[in-house]
């Protein structure tokens, strides 16, 4: 199959750094390619007019600000810059524009177009498809999901028309999906839950999850952009009310300043480590040496770090009713608690530390268990029967 891909989730430049952007929607890509598939991918390079160059981020942005093509582990790229203001929604003009663009630079006529995200890229990969006369799949993360309940996106009618128009709807979570479903309850299109997958070469032994369920609790771990959403605050709290915890924090970001100066206003300053940013293979490490993974965290999309923690034997507690619920089941193969609360994670984490070894050994082989269902093979292999279904489905009813 070929598919276009039209997304600003995506590496735009070589050796863009991972703080930049994600590789979420790259790993699906990669894989197709691996299949056998050819996987186009266009990324929308916002960037903002010369006016904004005092900004750090309007600066960084204008350097990238031109056409360019690159390949990514056999994913051929293409940068489209798209000028528009910060904070502001674009033109009806500006999407044109960028529609256009894509269609001088693509390679052949695609099966499907899929896009991620839906601002700004919905409205260009709608127009494309028409144009094309392609199916059109829009996959919905935590931001389109804010907007659309915001009534930011109704007062742009392409936004609107790209889910009218959208062959399918697709969403990161469980979560996602619910809460489109309470905003359009009406709305009849196939609609699926497209989690990532996992490398198998990270997953540690069944035997290294046996003997870690034999360790004392003794190291919490978090591993996030230090920011508001991620509740890291209630984690340092968390810890000042469990004797014989260490908390270790990876990550940096706006509120690292606050959040130190926090652990040193209620005393856990010797127990509370700030490590700043560390790259993939030291993190992982850090999760190998860890005990539990906890992120309460708000409003999130996924969270691949939780299937990281998990596959390194951290007895894991996400948030219920956020993005990983679902694949955390509670009490089963790690642990849920309220988003930000301070209280229930107090609770879980006492309750895992006063875990008999059996009852540890249990929850990790039972982590273990849903890791080998979720791989980044098996992620994209559901992916694409997704898309094969809607195809099908879609000439029925042409028929």
């Amino acid at each position: 199959m070929r598919i276009v891909v039209i997304t600003n989730l995506y590496p735009a430049y070589i050796d863009q750094p991972a703080s930049e952007n994600t590789m979420v929607v790259h790993f699906f890509s990669r894989e197709w390619v691996r299949q056998g598939h050819e996987v186009e991918v266009f990324v929308i390079w916002p960037y903002y007019p010369a006016f904004f160059s005092f900004l750090p981020a309007g600066r960084r942005r204008r350097k990238y600000s031109s056409e360019a093509s690159f390949t990514l582990d056999g994913v051929q790229i293409t940068r489209i810059p798209f000028e528009k203001f910060p904070r502001l929604l674009c033109s009806e003009r500006a999407f044109s524009g960028a529609s256009e663009t894509i269609l001088e630079h693509m390679k052949s006529k695609p099966d499907v177009v899929i896009c991620h995200r839906m601002d700004p890229s919905a409205p260009i990969a709608t127009e494309v498809g028409e144009r094309l006369g392609v199916k059109c799949l829009l996959v919905l993360h935590k931001s389109d999901l804010q907007n659309l309940d915001n009534g930011r996106y109704y007062k742009k009618n392409a936004f609107v028309r790209s889910i009218e128009n959208a062959a399918g709807v697709a969403f990161r979570s469980e979560y996602l999906h619910r809460w489109f479903d309470g905003l359009f309850p009406e709305l009849s299109k196939p609609k699926a839950v497209l989690k990532s997958g996992l490398q198998t070469d990270i997953v540690e032994t069944s035997e290294f999850f046996v003997e870690k369920a034999r360790r004392p609790i003794r190291r919490l771990l978090i591993v996030c952009r230090l920011i508001k959403d991620k509740n890291v605050d209630s984690v340092i709290r968390a810890t000042r009310r469990i004797p014989d915890i260490n908390l270790e924090i990876v990550g940096d970001g706006p509120h690292m300043g606050a959040l130190k100066r926090l652990s040193e206003k209620i005393g856990v300053e010797d127990r509370v480590s700030f490590t700043g940013r560390l790259n993939h293979s030291e993190t992982l490490s850090r999760m190998r040496a860890a005990d539990i993974f906890a992120m309460p965290s708000t409003r999130e999309t996924f969270g691949m770090v939780y299937l990281e923690a998990m596959s390194k034997g951290c007895i894991t507690i996400g948030s219920r009713n956020q993005g990983i619920d679902g694949t955390i089941v509670d009490g089963h193969n790690g642990f849920l608690v309220d988003a930000g609360d301070t209280e229930d994670l107090v609770r879980k984490v006492s309750m895992i530390g006063d875990l008999s070894v059996y009852e540890r050994e249990r929850i990790l082989l039972n982590a273990l268990e849903t890791l080998r269902g979720m791989t980044e093979e098996r992620a994209a292999s559901f992916y694409m029967s997704f898309i094969e279904d809607v195809l099908r489905r879609d000439e029925s009813s042409e028929l």
